[in-house]
């Protein structure tokens, strides 16, 4: 895919790049499952995991591999996007949100979960959303960092000496001694 660009100029990426942002989407991931599944288990008015003797320690246990998966499902994006592919890998999305429903509905009936609780529970349904919007944004992050020359984003305090901010005060530019 490449051969179409041929003066195509792509910045290299560290492993360590990729694991950082490998984590840190794997953190993102997870924080967002237990945003979503807080906010569903207040709406619907139960939890995850409503099996009388199975607690949240079985969706714990369940959720271990579904992480893993996820992390190595972005590594493997990350070598489709390294070999010159611009757009999104969707096959990818769809297999990790999928992979992820699937290991969810899978553990929990190998837990002892009933049906409600695993292939027809709204918590998969989030679980499965959330895996492939962090592919999604795992992979823009990605792309951007590769295929475009703009420099790291920064924070407005960061800029100070670039360009003037609307509620900076300098006291220079009103006269004052800056000492």
């Amino acid at each position: 895919m490449s051969e179409d660009r041929p003066h195509e100029r792509r910045r290299g990426v560290t492993r360590g790049y990729v694991v950082g942002l490998v984590a840190a989407t794997v953190m993102v991931a997870l924080a967002l499952v237990v945003a979503s599944w807080g906010i569903l288990g207040m709406v619907l008015r139960r939890e995850p995991v409503d099996t009388p003797g199975l607690g949240l320690a079985a969706a714990e246990l369940i959720l271990l591999p579904a992480l893993a998966a996820l992390a190595l499902g972005l590594w493997l994006q990350t070598l489709v996007l390294l070999r010159g592919r611009r757009t999104p890998p969707w096959a990818h999305v769809i297999v990790l949100g999928g992979g992820a429903y699937f290991i969810w509905c899978l553990g929990g009936v190998l837990a002892g979960m009933p049906i409600s609780d695993t292939w027809l529970s709204p918590f998969a349904l989030a679980l499965a959303l959330t895996w492939a919007l962090c592919s999604l944004l795992f992979w823009a992050v990605l792309a951007r960092r590769v295929y475009t020359q703009r420099p790291v984003p920064k924070w407005p305090w960061e800029k100070r000496g670039d360009e003037e901010g609307p509620d900076w005060r300098r006291p220079e530019s009103d006269g004052e001694d800056p000492r």
